[in-house]
């Protein structure tokens, strides 16, 4: 280190996947004068290191990394207690919407573009630090909002409307207003204020979620779709965004949107049968989609009917459904030769679907005897002694 550069107090965690630039940064930072650096490859290792008792002021995390990434190391910083507060700067190669929307999500203090150079480093961190010690009155009345919205709400939302009007223009204050009017039980008002954080910030991901949760208690179909589509434009990597307005769409005649959706989320989990087959039963209803359905449900139909007996069952009434009865046929048979396995119940299901079958291709001999079957077996379930509560 330079003889001439003061030596600065902060503890710095720099994590990051690839070794040069790890390295790099952390020279970069002893040379700066932050003599307590220590560098860890992914976010599992931060937050050992974390947990190990290691004080840390400041964390410099890298977005990509096989074990971890950046957005997940800050959830989980974000959930914890201990390090709810601890300022953490995200470094990203570009500038996205997506990125900018993760950020607000995960309540990033900030990030930085590369390339950047070490004064930029160097400034950003004593930007944090500063408004970590020397919080700006606006800064201070959400935390003292903060540090009520559980216990007394009503106090939490005087700070917060106080916050509000000393900065009426920043989307985290009618958030926090949302979130403390919610938990007051001012549904109403907590969706106003919602709405005027998205107002202020088109990406603020947070009051989108609250205002779709708003939307879809209520019924007001109109709405939620119009918000799941602005969240799936600032976060389009969300699954469980593009899961429920792929449905929405295509309800709503929007067929390009729909489909988009529902090409993402198979992608997803195209080799997991369990859950292709949960997003397979939401999409299958849609005519314009039944043909691909029905192929994703067969590709993994017969390794379900092997190992997973109740996805089985819900990929054979997609099949059933899509015009497949005679493939999801054979699978239930195969079921129904291991019955010792199951409970009545799940029989009893497999009996009926086979009834149903039958029924549609007309061969009622059959799906007499398979509704005479699950007849049987539900007279010997409700005839068998129940279990007596232990005293």
């Amino acid at each position: 280190m330079n003889d001439g550069v003061v030596s600065k107090p902060s503890h710095v965690l720099v994590v990051f996947g690839d070794p040069p630039l790890r390295r790099t940064i952390k020279a970069t930072l002893r040379n700066l004068g932050y003599q307590r650096v220590h560098a860890v490859e992914n976010g599992v290792e931060a937050l050992q290191w974390l947990e190990s008792g290691q004080r840390v002021d400041v964390v410099i995390t890298s977005l990509h990394m096989t074990r971890l990434d950046g957005f997940e190391l800050l959830e989980k910083l974000r959930s914890q207690p201990a390090t709810k507060s601890l300022p953490v700067i995200l470094v990203a190669g570009k500038a996205t919407e997506q990125l900018v929307a993760q950020a607000i999500e995960t309540d990033a203090d900030g990030y930085l573009l590369m390339p950047f150079t070490p004064a930029d480093l160097d400034r950003r961190i004593d930007e944090l630090m500063e408004r970590r010690t020397k919080p700006s009155l606006y800064q201070q009345l959400l935390l003292s909002g903060q540090a009520t919205l559980e216990a007394v709400p009503q106090e939490s939302i005087m700070w917060f409307r106080e916050a509000v009007h000393e900065n009426p223009s920043n989307p985290i204050g009618h958030y926090w207003l949302g979130q403390a009017l919610e938990k007051a039980g001012l549904v109403e008002e907590a969706e106003n204020a919602y709405r005027k954080a998205v107002e202020l910030n088109p990406l603020h991901v947070k009051s989108m979620d609250r205002l779709k949760e708003f939307y879809r208690r209520s019924g007001r179909t109109d709405e939620l779709y119009a918000i799941l589509v602005r969240l799936y434009h600032a976060r389009p990597d969300r699954r469980d965004v593009a899961l429920e307005l792929g449905p929405l769409a295509l309800a709503k005649g929007d067929m390009e949107q729909g489909i988009a959706c529902f090409e993402f989320v198979v992608g997803s989990v195209r080799h997991r049968p369990k859950a292709l087959a949960v997003i397979l039963a939401k999409f299958y209803r849609f005519s314009v989609l039944q043909a691909d359905v029905a192929r994703l449900a067969l590709s993994v139909y017969h390794e379900a009917v092997e190992r997973d007996a109740e996805t089985a069952f819900l990929l054979a009434q997609i099949l059933t459904a899509c015009g497949h009865a005679p493939q999801a046929r054979d699978g239930l048979v195969k079921l129904l030769r291991r019955s010792k396995e199951f409970e009545k119940s799940f029989v009893i299901r497999v009996h009926l679907l086979l009834a149903h079958i039958y029924e549609k291709v007309g061969i009622d001999r059959l799906a007499k005897e398979h509704r005479d079957a699950a007849k049987f077996l539900q007279t010997s379930q409700d005839a068998a002694p129940k279990p007596q509560p232990q005293s």
